[in-house]
């Protein structure tokens, strides 16, 4: 059941000309909690968390609408649920447990209530990993230890990925709203995973640059068909960041170093990713043709860490401590994290949408910690 609450609170105004205006919001718990956490934010501006009790002894996971109103997710009767994605109509894709033990693949609408998908015949268990705009979930149904791909369409009707040759096993972990799919298979003989994309009609194209089956990985795709991820060099050697457009294999991004990584590309093939420059691990960014800008730390601060993209280019994170937003340059501005009264001990920017919206938390010494949306 819905629980609705007052309009999130205001926490505080935005400070310096990069946080661009924006007012921190404290995101309600469901009565009787006092600790909120959240890390899922759709365009529309839904969220998906979590709440706990002054004493840490009742815990629920939690669904807010972009007024703010929080719903409890309920679960299928066993101990544990576990949302993984929500998409712009507010459903949400994860899992539940029921009685006997086992994972089912489920959906939430706003009621909180889930929806059990259905396993393909003869499976047990199943998982979403992930919904797009046009409610096609994807993920993964198992057997014992044999997992493999499952698109799950609007109606709930599973489908098996098509299985990449000499493969074992494959997992589905990211579509688009194309409803094309990224994701990883075994292969007999190995014990690497290598990097596969699916395609609309759920035809599979391997993405390693190496000979096959060279190890890869998938981390993100944007609704254009680019991959982001890292894929063995054979030219160079070693493990790199790498994007692999809607037609091909990995490429190497420009400047990535050997232990470098990609992991989210935006709608206009933007990578944020990391690599090594002379002796410093360095947070990057790669335009669209490759062009490398560092993500600097906030003037007077040494350490940073940067999470997420959004198509506009801004990206978010924390730097000593702090939550940030870096505009497409790679310079970083604090957001605004004080409130009085408080003593703050720290905060940090998760995610941001294609709104500008940025979810992330704020811990303060004297109060519990509260997930914090950023407009």
């Amino acid at each position: 059941m819905a629980l609705t609450v007052a309009a999130m609170l205001p926490m505080g105004p935005a400070q310096g000309a990069g946080a661009a205006g924006r007012v921190m919001y404290e995101l309600q718990p469901p009565e009787g909690y006092a600790s909120t956490a959240a890390e899922l934010l759709s365009d529309a501006g839904h969220v998906v968390g979590s709440a706990r009790d002054a004493r840490g002894e009742k815990f629920v996971q939690v669904r807010w609408a972009p007024d703010g109103t929080v719903t409890p997710l309920s679960g299928l009767g066993g101990d544990w649920l576990s949302p993984r994605a929500v998409n712009d109509d507010g459903i949400i894709g994860g899992s539940a447990y029921t009685p006997d033990g086992k994972q089912h693949a489920v959906t939430w609408d706003a009621s909180g209530t889930p929806k059990r998908l259905q396993e393909p015949e003869g499976y047990l268990q199943s998982i979403v990993e992930d919904i797009n705009n046009q409610h096609v979930a994807i993920g993964t149904a198992s057997l014992y230890s044999t997992t493999w791909a499952v698109r799950w369409d609007r109606d709930g009707k599973p489908t098996f990925q098509e299985q990449p040759l000499h493969s074992v096993g494959s997992l589905a972990t990211r579509v688009n709203d194309n409803g094309e799919i990224i994701g990883s298979a075994r292969f007999a003989g190995t014990s690497n995973t290598s990097a596969v994309r699916w395609d609309a009609n759920g035809k599979v194209m391997y993405l390693g640059a190496g000979p096959f089956p060279s190890p890869a990985t998938a981390r993100d795709i944007n609704n254009r068909g680019t991959v982001a991820g890292d894929t063995y060099d054979p030219v160079a050697g070693g493990y790199r960041a790498a994007r692999a457009l809607r037609c091909c294999v990995f490429r190497v991004m420009a400047g990535a170093s050997d232990g470098s990584g990609a992991y989210e590309v935006n709608n206009r093939d933007v990578v944020l990713g990391s690599t090594k420059i002379g002796d410093r691990i360095e947070t990057v960014r790669w335009d669209n043709s490759g062009g490398m800008v560092v993500m600097k730390p906030v003037p007077g601060t040494s350490w940073r860490s940067v999470h997420a993209l959004n198509d506009p280019g801004l990206a978010v994170g924390s730097s000593d401590q702090r939550a940030a937003v870096w505009d497409t340059t790679g310079n970083a501005t604090l957001l605004p994290d004080e409130t009085p009264g408080r003593v703050l001990k720290n905060s940090l920017a998760l995610t941001i949408n294609n709104a500008g919206q940025i979810l992330g938390r704020v811990s303060y010494w004297d109060v519990p910690e509260h997930a914090v949306i950023w407009r």
